[in-house]
């Protein structure tokens, strides 16, 4: 859904729950659980495919809160200023997203000036995936205030998702063509203008 306003973006999302949170998500808003491994900060989740977000409430993760027995599928209407959103699929924001971190973000966490809660500064440049969530999700609540931004966007590449063909075969990785998962995470949820379950 293209945008007739300039410097205004339209999307379509999705976003998987248990029946029992429809009713109240569509009359008053998406209530999320703080979590410091969030993907892009702490918000409301969105999946910018349909497929992935009836595939979610088959595979919810109880690390984030959520434990679905009913499966309902809400699709959303966003439109948000452009200057309010950080969208990682374009190189722009993502060379932004890459600058801001290593010429602002990590010296303040390396000095002590801001903390990451749970993670030593010394071992941020270690392999340790969990320090590494923690940061990412620390980053992207950093963001959210620094620009302000109402919602990020990310891609995500996981050649190992159970929704993925199990056996692409050596051709198709020969292609080099790649799926990529986009999610959104909202804010500020202002940005959402119209809500409605749909038919699983």
């Amino acid at each position: 859904m293209p945008s007739k306003t300039p410097g205004v973006i339209q999307l379509e999302a999705f976003h998987g729950t248990d029946k029992k949170f429809v009713s109240g998500i569509i009359k008053d808003k998406f209530i999320y659980k703080q979590n410091d491994e969030h993907w892009l900060g702490n918000g409301a989740y969105f999946f910018a495919d349909y497929s992935l977000a009836e595939w979610w409430t088959t595979n919810p993760t109880s690390k984030f809160g959520v434990q679905v027995k009913d499966r309902a599928i809400i699709r959303c209407e966003i439109t948000v200023q452009e200057d309010a959103v950080m969208d990682l699929r374009k190189l722009s924001h993502f060379n932004q997203f890459v600058d801001t971190y290593r010429e602002e973000f990590h010296p303040l966490l390396m000095s002590g000036r801001i903390v990451c809660k749970g993670v030593d500064p010394d071992h941020i440049d270690k392999d340790n995936k969990a320090a590494t969530n923690k940061i990412r999700c620390f980053y992207c609540d950093y963001l959210k205030y620094r620009f302000p931004l109402k919602m990020i966007i990310g891609n995500f590449y996981k050649p190992d998702q159970p929704y993925l063909p199990t056996e692409y075969g050596e051709l198709f990785q020969k292609f080099d063509i790649t799926y990529i998962e986009t999610q959104m995470c909202v804010f500020d949820q202002t940005v959402i203008i119209d809500k409605e379950e749909i038919a699983l």
